[in-house]
């Protein structure tokens, strides 16, 4: 058991009748070449087997606190959607910047596009086989 470390893996799952949550772990042997420590929070990688059970690789190791890790990850997140809804300043000022055409010819150009988007649809003639267009 050199260079390997024992992941277990937890996952909590509901009863689709009861909606009550339970937890399924399942043990995976990993090939540890970063030497973790009991307690680490890793990420692993399936390779080629190394061993009879052996088919994990230790990654890189995440942290030790599991509070802490998902704090991080929300907090990611809740960045992620501030962003999203504010603007930002560069955003704001080109809303702010009034065009220079006046409205006359912006009025003028939505009729064109108007007129193009109801340009009539050419039909195609089909004929029977023999005959011909008249």
């Amino acid at each position: 058991m050199t260079n390997t470390a024992v992941v277990l893996v937890e996952t909590s799952k509901r009863h689709p009748l009861y909606n009550k949550t339970y937890l399924r772990s399942s043990k995976y042997l990993a090939h540890d070449l970063l030497n973790v420590a009991e307690g680490d929070i890793v990420e692993i990688e399936k390779i080629r087997p190394i061993s009879k059970r052996k088919h994990w690789q230790v990654v890189k190791v995440l942290g030790k606190d599991v509070v802490a890790l998902g704090e991080a990850v929300l907090e990611k997140h809740a960045q992620e959607a501030i962003e999203e809804v504010m603007p930002t300043a560069k955003e704001t000022e080109e809303s702010s910047v009034v065009s220079d055409q006046p409205e006359k010819e912006i009025k003028e150009e939505t009729k064109r596009e108007k007129v193009k988007a109801k340009s009539p649809v050419k039909k195609a003639k089909t004929t029977k086989k023999g005959e011909s267009e008249s």
